[in-house]
């Protein structure tokens, strides 16, 4: 009977100990278990350690690919398949590479390297209006988007010849011959004289609206302004040769004629060489001899 309440009294105190915090058996499987953890996180820290080497260095082998890298000739080569220009009417493309030459090639992958130092010897260019540059790997290459000013009116000494000059529509004057072959849009104005400093976008801005009330009146496009004699100037419409003469305040009275006098034209045997509008009040067919 004693010895079994010993035993019951033995098992309590077992069972005591285990569950007691403060017991040796306890302590010693906490003790455990903390060994257990501090090593399973010196294991994931190495994994994490070797996974951050791992894509650094699969990085670095992928930014080091030569696809990423411009060869350094990329900007005096004018190789159009490395530097593609687009969207030019005006500016020869010789003329972009030409501005570009000097600018160095970046070290750097092509989608890190600045476009900046491009653009900025680009905007030297009179007639580029807006850049924007495309970069591309693999392999690296750049283009070069273009809008430029639109020509509002072309200056010349004759129809037959290059422009000796124009005038964009936001009032920048253009004069470098290289410019010249493609600035005659169907668009711009195109005024016949000789070019001097005396030109100025206010000026052509007046002639402008000039021609734009000859076209309202008789429904025609202006093909080109003679001015080679600022007293006796001369505009030229499809059907017919118009002398203004002087453009006075009474220039505009003048022009509102027309519409009176083209249907006439058109009902006549005889071929006219211009109508005169230079008299005020007065219209007057010169005939052909």
């Amino acid at each position: 009977m004693i010895d079994e309440e010993n035993n019951g009294f033995s098992k309590n105190i077992q069972e005591d100990d285990f569950q007691n915090p403060t017991s040796i058996k306890h302590k010693q499987k906490e003790r455990h278990l903390r060994k257990k953890r501090k090593k399973v996180r010196k294991v994931q820290t190495l994994l994490r350690f070797l996974l951050i080497v791992a894509i650094l260095f699969l990085g670095y082998k992928f930014i080091s690919l030569s696809g990423w890298y411009l060869p350094k000739d990329a900007y005096t080569s004018m190789n159009s398949n490395i530097v593609e220009i687009l969207n030019t009417k005006i500016i020869p493309d010789k003329v972009v590479y030409n501005a570009i030459k000097d600018v160095k090639v970046s070290k750097l992958p092509i989608f890190m390297a600045s476009v900046k130092p491009l653009k900025r010897e680009i905007y030297k260019i009179p007639v580029v209006d807006r850049v924007y540059v495309r970069r591309y790997g693999f392999p690296a290459r750049i283009q070069i988007i273009i809008k430029e000013r639109i020509p509002l009116a072309v200056i010349k000494p004759n129809l037959q010849a290059k422009p000796n000059a124009f005038y964009t529509s936001d009032g920048v004057l253009v004069t470098n011959k290289n410019y010249m072959n493609l600035a005659q849009t169907p668009e711009s104005l195109k005024i016949v004289t000789k070019f001097d400093k005396n030109w100025t976008f206010e000026k052509v801005k007046e002639i402008e609206e000039i021609v734009r009330n000859v076209e309202k009146y008789s429904n025609e496009e202006v093909k080109y302004i003679n001015m080679y004699n600022a007293n006796d100037i001369y505009i030229k419409i499809p059907s017919a040769n118009i002398r203004l003469g002087v453009l006075d305040s009474t220039v505009y009275e003048r022009i509102k004629r027309i519409h009176t006098i083209l249907p006439q034209i058109k009902d006549m045997n005889e071929k006219i060489k211009y109508i005169d509008l230079s008299w005020d009040k007065v219209n007057y067919l010169k005939m052909n001899k």
